[in-house]
C-alpha cells in the first residue's frame, strides 16, 4: 500500500477507534470510577503501539493528533504520539459524544488544507461521522469501526456530506501487520 498523502486543496483525515480495554461493568464494580476512566489493557497497549507504526508507514507527515479526553481514547493517541513524534491535543470540542455538524465545523477551523489529521474517538461516534460524511443527515453506521481500527478520509471541499471520500478501511491487525 502506498502513502496516502493529501493534495495541495484536499485534508486527509484518519479515525482512529481506540485500542482493547476493559470490560466496562467490571471497571465500574471494581473500581466504582465511570466509564470515562476506563484505561487500557496491557494487551490494548501493545497492539496500538505495532498499529501505530503502521499508520506511519502509511500517512508520513501527520499535522494534528486528536483525541476524545476519556482515557481509554487519550491512552491510544499518547502510544501513537510516541511512534510518530507529534504530541496529542484533547480539546473540550472532543468531549463524547460527537455530534457530526458541530464536529465537522470544529474540523473545519482546525485542520488546514494540504494537512492530514488523525482524530481518536469512539463507537458509535465514529460510524455516526463516516455514515453523516459519506451518506448524508441521519444516515446510519455503514462503517463500523472495531478496537483500534482506522479509515482514511480525504475531505475535497468542507467536511460535510458529499464533501469527503473513503480512501481506506483498516483493522487493527491489518495496521500491525504493515
Amino acid at each position: 500500500m502506498k502513502k496516502t498523502v493529501p493534495g495541495p486543496k484536499e485534508r486527509l483525515l484518519v479515525l482512529v477507534r481506540h485500542a482493547q480495554a476493559g470490560d466496562p461493568e467490571r471497571f465500574h464494580r471494581e473500581t466504582g470510577r465511570p466509564d470515562r476512566e476506563r484505561p487500557l489493557t496491557g494487551e490494548g497497549r501493545q497492539r496500538n503501539e505495532a498499529a501505530a507504526g503502521g499508520l506511519r508507514r502509511l500517512l508520513g507527515q501527520i499535522d494534528h493528533l486528536f483525541s476524545s479526553p476519556y482515557a481509554r481514547a487519550w491512552q491510544t493517541a499518547q502510544g501513537i504520539s510516541e511512534v510518530i513524534g507529534r504530541p496529542p491535543e484533547a480539546p473540550g470540542s472532543l468531549e463524547p459524544p460527537w455530534r457530526p455538524k458541530p464536529l465537522s465545523e470544529w474540523l473545519e477551523s482546525s485542520v488546514a488544507r494540504g494537512e492530514t489529521a488523525l482524530l481518536v474517538g469512539h463507537e458509535p461516534d465514529l460510524s455516526t461521522l463516516i455514515g453523516y460524511w459519506l451518506c448524508g443527515r441521519g444516515a446510519g453506521a455503514p462503517v463500523p469501526m472495531e478496537k483500534g481500527a482506522a479509515c482514511a478520509l480525504r475531505v475535497s471541499g468542507n467536511f460535510g456530506p458529499g464533501e469527503v471520500e473513503l480512501v481506506w478501511k483498516l483493522p487493527q491487525y491489518g495496521l500491525r501487520r504493515l
